[in-house]
């Protein structure tokens, strides 16, 4: 592995640790307000594992060329997403959650589940083909991640002293970031920033994996209701977008920082 993306993963692990430990056993999973240290410490761990993604994607940036063929890790995660987003949906709609914004939520998430089950059959066909003739499916399927962020500004009484709920808004920021560089790579691979592609790929890892994988566990191990199983299950999807984000970074960059040769190249 690169080792730009190792030093990536291993900060990534460091800060899932530490975040599991300070939900576990530091942190009011209610409030989301921390019982013992400082509030400055999360976000300064956040912080530094963020710079150092968004610094080893920049260096790793290379042309998204070899984004458009088979790739079974890809195909499979991204599936993954899908699904965990489809569910995430339904269960909204079974458990009796009303008013209009729960329902353009759930109609959101299903948009992104189909977009991203299309992309995940692009990347495990033998021939690579476009997900769809146009990238307006790629901007549907993301408009759920606008919609969390405008929620999470509307519906919650945020504040610095609740690491949890203030920080999930760039995790979503993040999700968002990166799948619109993807968009752009896979439908216009010709104007795509390979410099944002890495970077966000990277920093999706980081919020979404290492960040929002701990939370999601430690509510499960805590017990959840069936009214938290939506949000349990849009975690378990941005876990997955995460993962997308390395596997990306990992298939542009190549072992050695220089894009991969494609399989069809080699003769």
């Amino acid at each position: 592995m690169n080792p730009l993306l190792t030093l990536v993963f291993v900060v990534g692990t460091a800060l899932a640790l530490g975040r599991g430990l300070d939900l576990g056993f530091w942190t009011d999973l209610e409030s989301g307000l921390c019982i013992a240290g400082s509030v400055w410490l999360r976000y300064a761990a956040l912080g530094i594992a963020v710079l150092v993604s968004l610094f080893a994607g920049w260096k790793l940036a290379c042309e998204p060329k070899n984004l458009q063929n088979h790739c079974k890790p890809s195909g499979i995660v991204t599936a993954m997403a899908g699904g965990f987003f489809a569910l995430a949906a339904a269960a909204r709609l079974a458990v009796g959650v009303t008013g209009f914004g729960a329902i353009v939520r759930a109609v959101l998430e299903l948009l992104c589940a189909v977009w991203l089950a299309r992309l995940a059959k692009s990347w495990l066909r033998k021939d690579w083909q476009p997900p769809t003739k146009s990238m307006a499916s790629g901007i549907w399927g993301t408009l759920v991640f606008y919609w969390c962020v405008l929620s999470r500004f509307m519906e919650n009484s945020s504040s610095w002293h609740r690491v949890s709920p203030t920080a999930q808004v760039w995790v979503l920021l993040g999700m968002l970031v990166f799948l619109s560089s993807l968009v752009r790579a896979l439908w216009m691979p010709e104007t795509s920033d390979g410099k944002a592609l890495c970077a966000s790929g990277l920093a999706a890892f980081v919020l979404g994996f290492c960040w929002e994988l701990p939370r999601v566990l430690v509510l499960l191990f805590h017990g959840i209701t069936a009214a938290d199983l939506p949000e349990v299950l849009f975690g378990f999807g941005m876990c997955c977008i995460g993962a997308l984000g390395l596997f990306t970074v990992a298939r542009v960059a190549g072992s050695d920082g220089r894009p991969a040769i494609p399989r069809h190249a080699v003769g």
